[in-house]
């Protein structure tokens, strides 16, 4: 190793050597915090390369890149080209560099990038994953280079021993799903793992014999005077409120109804309307519904509360927004005091069963309350763009909801 000044003659002029010898070019125009330029000679070729020094785990590392062919390239051209890469070193750009510090990103990093750009409801239980325990480890430090399907068998073994095989699958389906997020929308992991196999890409059926069904549970429109008793019991008014709106609304429980806004809500001639906007959840353009005065009495009852969401969690710090967790304690306590056989989810499908079976038009279109599709055989009522079916749906909820006030009757 030796140091000259470069220059064209003198790169024309050094002598080749059957031993691989390294120059460092002694110029000041080239000397840079931690970045040389370097000539390696050997018996045939002369090769320019940028030198830089990095610090690893308390360790220097040397890191050779190649500017290219000595011999053919001027000197001059060697230079932007190397001047070029010590921008980018200096601003983090550098392929190489970026590279590096991809394979060492760890699976709860792309947790985070997921969580930080898709705002989902269960955005929380991917945060917990990330805490699980993992050998000596966590599950979130664990290196996206390192993770494969064995790895994500042994996350999820534990759950799989102990019958959980639900919650096995859904931590397996959050790693398939930010992975392949990131893959789409991060360039630099895209261009370090594009080729990689998604480590939770595995059956389920194959290594632990479960599969994936839709859920059974169902609230018959017989049980609804049991449902208001059981509900009526919680220690909580705002639990009360937010149970009656998912069995009045039909919406998402914990991803639309938990996060409504006051901006959200429209009166147009003289009718309430709930519009929720394109990116809301799973919303593609407008979904709209009405709101009947009966679900309009309970959402005024927090006017006050917050400035932007209807049911802010007010006396949580923790969780701004209600949340399943709010409501899996509540449910085994309704468990244990009603035996109840419903869940929180089944609300839904309770919801549009029920208003099928009040009329037989209604039969096959229900689902446009559910943001599911829109039916062929109604008008079309468009105000604004923002709502449609505007008499069809009036006619379902209001329907419904003389339902309700009977079975509300038969409760008291």
């Amino acid at each position: 190793m030796a140091k000259h000044k470069f220059s064209e003659t003198w790169i024309d002029q050094v002598p080749h050597s059957s031993k691989r010898t390294l120059y460092i070019d002694s110029s000041k125009e080239t000397q840079f915090n931690n970045c040389s330029l370097v000539l390696v000679v050997g018996a045939r070729t002369k090769t320019a390369y940028l030198r830089h020094r990095t610090m690893a785990d308390g360790r220097s590392t040397q890191v050779l890149e190649k500017l290219g062919d000595a011999k053919a390239l001027p000197f001059c051209d060697i230079k932007e080209i190397y001047n070029a890469k010590v921008v980018d070193i200096a601003q983090g750009n550098s392929p190489l560099l970026v590279e590096k510090k991809i394979r060492k990103m760890t699976l709860g990093e792309v947790i985070d990038f997921y969580v930080t750009n898709k705002k989902r409801s269960d955005a929380e239980a991917m945060m917990r994953l990330k805490d699980q325990p993992y050998g000596s480890t966590k599950v979130g430090l664990l290196r996206c280079a390192d993770l494969n399907l064995f790895k994500v068998k042994k996350i999820l073994r534990e759950d799989v021993e102990d019958g959980k095989l639900y919650q096995a699958n859904m931590k397996r389906e959050f790693i398939v799903r930010v992975w392949n997020y990131a893959k789409s929308n991060h360039e630099q992991f895209h261009d370090v793992f594009g080729e990689k196999l998604n480590p939770g890409s595995f059956s389920m059926k194959d290594w632990c014999g479960f599969e994936k069904k839709a859920s059974t549970v169902h609230l018959p429109k017989e049980d609804y005077p049991q449902f208001f008793e059981a509900v009526d019991s919680l220690h909580r008014e705002d639990f009360i409120d937010l149970m009656y709106m998912f069995l009045y609304t039909g919406q998402h429980p914990y991803s639309e109804v938990c996060q409504m806004r006051w901006d959200q809500l429209k009166e147009v001639e003289g009718q309430w309307w709930w519009i929720m906007e394109e990116g809301f959840h799973k919303t593609k353009g407008y979904h709209s519904i009405p709101l009947h005065p009966m679900v309009m009495d309970i959402i005024n009852k927090y006017k006050d509360l917050d400035p932007v969401h209807v049911f802010a969690n007010v006396h949580s710090r923790i969780h701004p927004i209600h949340n399943k967790d709010t409501f899996k304690n509540i449910l085994k306590r309704l468990k244990r005091t009603h035996n109840i056989t419903w869940d929180i989810r089944c609300l839904r499908a309770s919801f549009l069963t029920t208003i099928s079976q009040l009329d037989l038009s209604y039969r096959g279109n229900v689902g446009i309350l559910a943001n599911h599709g829109k039916s062929d055989t109604t008008q079309k009522h468009y105000i604004r763009g923002e709502i449609t079916y505007y008499e069809y749906k009036v006619n379902m909820i209001n329907d419904y909801m003389d339902f309700i006030q009977d079975k509300l009757n038969e409760a008291n």
